[in-house]
């Protein structure tokens, strides 16, 4: 069975494993695509695991490993010993945090440049906790988001994982930016700029890393769960 969904025009997600996360059990998930010259830009990897490796490789050759925000970062080390000849962007601060992982460009403008026309990159700024790089795959018509969503069902969880969800707001169908990030934004007019900037692609879908993504209406749906920003 294929680890791969294709879900739009050169563009496919993988999900992966679990994690814990403030008690709760959330879902992971990367996003694959393939530029227009063959090679293949593969945003937050979930755990290595070899078929998906396998499947990752016939699409074409890794040029790009990306890291999007100082936390996405537990499975980069197994996917680059694999991909030894991909070159691992990252956001600002990644590299002192983990010494042991060979990195190439830092994520800003520079690295823009490396897919021109098809993939939009946007940072999301303004937070004490992080920052992170944000994705538009024009082709696809498809917003790549990380943790700025979170969109978990949790009839499966524990208790206090389901009140932790209830309270950080990252229940489906309604869930959104967890609430210790909101507090955590010392601007929000930067991180509001970010999202508005998002919304002018006019997304058709939005992937997101934790929890059920958006399939459709993804413009209405990213205008909604960041409705607690000054749009």
């Amino acid at each position: 069975m294929s680890k791969l969904e294709k879900i739009g025009n050169d563009i496919w997600i993988a999900e992966g494993p679990s994690i814990t996360f403030l008690t709760m059990r959330i879902t992971t998930r990367a996003t694959a695509v393939r530029l227009n010259d063959g090679s293949i830009w593969f945003h937050s990897p979930v755990e290595f695991d070899e078929s998906l490796a396998a499947e990752i490789s016939e699409l074409g050759e890794v040029r790009f490993l990306i890291a999007p925000n100082i936390y996405h970062h537990l499975f980069l080390g197994e996917w680059q010993r694999h991909f030894p000849e991909a070159e691992l962007l990252a956001a600002p601060g990644l590299s002192s945090k983990r010494s042991d992982l060979t990195f190439g460009r830092t994520l800003g403008h520079a690295t823009a440049s490396a897919w021109p026309d098809e993939i939009e990159q946007v940072l999301f700024a303004g937070s004490r906790a992080f920052d992170e790089f944000i994705f538009f795959h024009r082709p696809s018509s498809t917003a790549i988001l990380t943790d700025l969503i979170v969109n978990i069902r949790a009839e499966h969880h524990t208790v206090r994982g389901r009140l932790i969800a209830r309270i950080e707001g990252v229940t489906y169908p309604s869930g959104r930016t967890p609430l210790l990030y909101r507090w955590s934004m010392k601007d929000k007019n930067l991180g509001a700029a970010a999202i508005a900037e998002l919304l002018a692609f006019a997304p058709d879908a939005a992937v997101i890393s934790h929890g059920e993504w958006f399939r459709e209406i993804a413009t209405d749906e990213l205008r909604h769960r960041f409705s607690w920003l000054p749009l």
